[in-house]
């Protein structure tokens, strides 16, 4: 098999665009709810008009994430060609990690609670290095703030973090294709001395 596979053939569904928001969504929305309620209990014209400036502050907010959140996923491809798996990532700070099949340690496919909802899968995997070691090839181009590069703890994570790399928004049927696809590359290219990073 030595056709490059990518995101045409396996693509991210763009319901993963506003999975990635939903929770922020939810949050909002029990907020919304609560404070109509004191909004119309609130006889004063001054309150009124601080909830109505809220109720437009976060809906700024979420629009704002709904932005970042296509720009991120635009801005993100991958690639499973022969020798390695290379992600392409960075709305800022263009990033390029290649991981040789070789150093892979573990394929997860998951689902959280709103995966199984929308239909959709996150294809995970883990390899043997401390983040961006001999494994991976990092190509930095432009300055990014350092709360963006460090997104494995805040919401949504797509893309390379840590010693992981994560492809979400897939459907389970492609999540496990991939995994299949990579566990065959993984045996074609067994781990050779150099490859390691320990």
């Amino acid at each position: 098999m030595n056709e490059i596979i990518t995101e045409k053939n396996y693509p991210i569904q763009k319901l993963w665009i506003f999975k990635s928001i939903i929770n922020l969504l939810i949050i909002f929305i029990f907020w919304i709810l609560f404070s109509l309620f004191f909004y119309l209990l609130d006889k004063t014209v001054a309150n009124k008009e601080t909830y109505t400036n809220f109720f437009i502050v976060i809906a700024s907010v979420i629009i704002i994430c709904l932005i970042i959140a296509v720009l991120r996923r635009e801005n993100f491809h991958y690639s499973i060609g022969e020798k390695f798996l290379t992600l392409k990532q960075g709305i800022l700070l263009k990033q390029q990690r290649y991981i040789p099949y070789g150093v892979i340690q573990t394929i997860l496919v998951k689902q959280d609670l709103f995966d199984r909802i929308l239909g959709l899968a996150s294809l995970t995997i883990e390899n043997a290095s401390l983040g961006a070691g001999a494994s991976a090839v990092l190509k930095q181009k432009f300055f990014e703030p350092r709360f963006e590069t460090q997104q494995s703890q805040q919401g949504e994570v797509i893309g390379s973090y840590g010693n992981a790399a994560r492809i979400p928004g897939l459907t389970k049927a492609d999540a496990e294709a991939l995994k299949n696809i990579i566990l065959q590359k993984m045996k074609e290219n067994p781990i050779e001395d150099g490859q390691s990073g320990l």
